[in-house]
């Protein structure tokens, strides 16, 4: 199994321990089965030279969380499906990012640290209607000895 595999699995392990999280998927899923919905993709990833020994490498993914805005979802009676959705979003965000921040090791691969950075917000549509969503982008920083 490559690293950015090996990565991406334990980062989508530490996303479905998360208590608010209703679904994961490793892909982006164009009908998620439930609310919020998380979608880990790869992004890029950076290199560069550390010592005649070492290069690090930088693994970024993306981690897309989704609430639908469809008017069947049940709310809080003094909340809007709006005001909810981003209320959800919020907590499934701080969750992430605590769980990423907290003991992520790596079994057999030279991660020295995440860095979960960059909050973007927006809205989606797809088959499953309007959703609103957020986007972290996370940084794994690793080095490998050459």
């Amino acid at each position: 199994m490559s690293v950015s595999v090996a990565i991406k699995n334990q980062i989508k392990s530490k996303i479905q321990s998360c208590p608010s999280v209703q679904v994961v998927y490793g892909y982006e899923e164009v009908n998620p089965s439930g609310w919020p919905a998380v979608m880990l993709t790869p992004g890029d990833m950076n290199g560069e030279f550390s010592s005649n020994t070492q290069n690090s490498l930088i693994y970024t993914y993306k981690v897309q969380i989704l609430f639908t805005l469809g008017q069947d979802m049940e709310t809080p009676k003094r909340l809007n499906r709006l005001e909810y959705a981003e209320n959800t979003i919020c907590t499934v965000i701080d969750e992430i990012i605590t769980a990423v921040d907290n003991n992520f090791e790596l079994e057999g691969s030279p991660v020295l640290f995440v860095n979960a950075s960059d909050v973007s917000w927006g809205y989606v549509s797809g088959e499953f209607g309007e959703a609103r969503s957020a986007e972290i982008t996370l940084s794994v920083y690793t080095e490998i000895t050459i």
